[in-house]
């Protein structure tokens, strides 16, 4: 009897055993094959719950319906970020873009390959480095900086805790806009001593860079301020303008259009009726006077009139921040050649935003300059304003920004170091009246970086033995129970 059942217990054990060879055999016959597949077809699929890996129904309506085509440049190998996890989103986005027939996708290594970078900006008028992208659709082109593609999170020892791609929600604007034509521009106005947009070609290079055309704009001759206009430019006016051209701004003003003054000062017995108009009706004004600072410490050597400033932090979470990230950075604010600024409480005082953006120190004087005041004062023994904004929820958001002074910005003066905070401080001014960057709507794709501290070596002596030799051990557990069964 006990033969017997020996025989039946061996029997059953060739019969699992096999049973277990043939299971084996099949899991192998059948997932090879399809990883081989799968790799073969480059199939994917994106378990991450907010679908970082795939594009949004916003992005591929469309490009479904584009009717053009659209080159996206990228300034970089796409080998790069292909074998990145930090840019896997990036990458696998670029490959679901390019799918599409209208979509070409080319990307180069701007080191190696220099001259199809030179090819693509020929002429120097975008700033292009590394990473960058250039999406084009015929004559139009915007760029995108590589830096706007992620945003990082960090802990207090500077490790990345959690990345925000962005990437899809810009790149998918740049498609709308150059495909359908709507590149903002600015628009600098002449016919009253100005010199123009050709007096700010350096100007003009990074309005192109911020994706803004430039043109002059002759309001006298001009029926009205042209529709792809963001911003008008008065830029050191030495007469005043008309008051049909007066009009015509107050038009576009209503529309939601936006103004910049740059009025420098100007010694000429001049009287800026309306011009002053236009900016009363948003409670601001100006002096006619010309800055200079007694403080000898506080300005440049021999020349009281270029001088050190002050940037103003909004004065709440509601008013727009044009100025923390300069007060951060290392440079030293200067003006030159400055007339002083002043807010007016007007009727509407209450329903605009208004903001101050620089200022003297208070050892600064306000001296007379130009303009028909009988009985002029100067200004001393405090802060003048010397730049400010105005925005106005009634006439559509439109805004206004006056400078004191435009020559910061000339060609003549816009490399000189002094002035380099307030050439960035009008930059910033300029994005805060009309963003050139078209919003999709496209929420940004979260990535998690997962980590663990570890507080002592005993700790991760523990944690190895958790992750590694614990597998082990189990696995030389299955092995003798396996070997036990087998031979009972």
């Amino acid at each position: 009897m006990e033969l017997k059942k020996s025989n039946v217990n061996a029997q059953k054990n060739k019969k699992y055993t096999l049973m277990a060879w043939i299971m084996a055999l099949l899991v192998l016959a059948v997932t090879i094959p399809l990883n081989l597949l799968a790799e073969q077809l480059d199939v994917n699929w994106d378990l991450t719950p907010n679908k970082l890996y795939t594009l949004t129904d916003a992005t591929t309506n469309l490009l479904d319906s584009l009717d053009k085509p659209v080159d996206i440049y990228l300034l970089e190998p796409l080998e790069k970020i292909a074998d990145e996890p930090e840019t896997s989103a990036l990458y696998r986005a670029l490959l679901q873009y390019d799918s599409y027939e209208n979509i070409n996708l080319i990307t180069f290594d701007p080191e190696t390959e220099p001259q199809k970078l030179t090819e693509l900006n020929p002429d120097g008028t975008f700033n292009l480095t590394e990473g960058d992208f250039l999406v084009k659709c015929g004559d139009m082109v915007k760029r995108i900086p590589g830096k706007m593609i992620y945003q990082y999170e960090y802990n207090d020892a500077g490790e990345v805790t959690a990345a925000y791609f962005r990437g899809e929600n810009y790149i998918t604007g740049a498609i709308k806009t150059v495909s359908e034509g709507t590149m903002p521009g600015v628009y600098f106005l002449t016919g009253h001593g100005e010199l123009g947009k050709e007096g700010y070609s350096r100007l003009c290079t990074n309005l192109a860079n911020y994706n803004y055309t430039s043109a002059d704009l002759n309001l006298m001759t001009a029926d009205a301020v042209p529709e792809d206009c963001a911003i008008v430019l008065i830029a050191a006016p030495t007469t005043d303008i008309t008051a049909a051209e007066k009009e015509k701004l107050q038009a576009f003003l209503d529309k939601g259009g936006n103004i910049s003054f740059l009025m420098s000062p100007n010694p000429e017995k001049v009287k800026y009726k309306n011009i002053e108009d236009l900016m009363l009706e948003y409670c601001l004004a100006m002096r006619y006077d010309r800055v200079y600072e007694t403080d000898s410490s506080q300005h440049i050597s021999n020349d009281p009139y270029t001088f050190m400033v002050n940037l103003v932090s909004p004065a709440d979470e509601d008013q727009p921040d044009m100025t923390s990230g300069l007060q951060n950075s290392a440079l030293v604010p200067y003006m030159r050649n400055c007339r002083s600024l002043y807010s007016v409480f007007g009727a509407n005082y209450s329903e605009l935003t208004l903001g101050t953006l620089m200022v003297s120190n208070n050892t600064a004087v306000g001296e007379i300059y130009g303009g028909t005041d009988e009985d002029p004062e100067e200004t001393k023994g405090q802060e003048m304003i010397l730049a400010e904004y105005a925005m106005d929820p009634t006439r559509n958001d439109s805004k206004i920004v006056v400078f004191g002074d435009a020559s910061f910005i000339s060609d003549e003066y816009v490399s000189s170091e002094y002035l380099t905070v307030p050439t960035f401080l009008f930059l910033s001014t300029i994005t805060w009246m009309y963003n050139s960057d078209i919003d999709m709507s496209i929420a940004d794709k979260e990535k998690t970086y997962d980590y663990m501290l570890l507080n002592s070596e005993a700790e991760a002596n523990s944690i190895l033995y958790v992750f590694g030799a614990a597998p082990l051990v189990i696995a030389a557990i299955g092995i003798v129970v396996w070997a036990r069964r087998r031979n009972s």
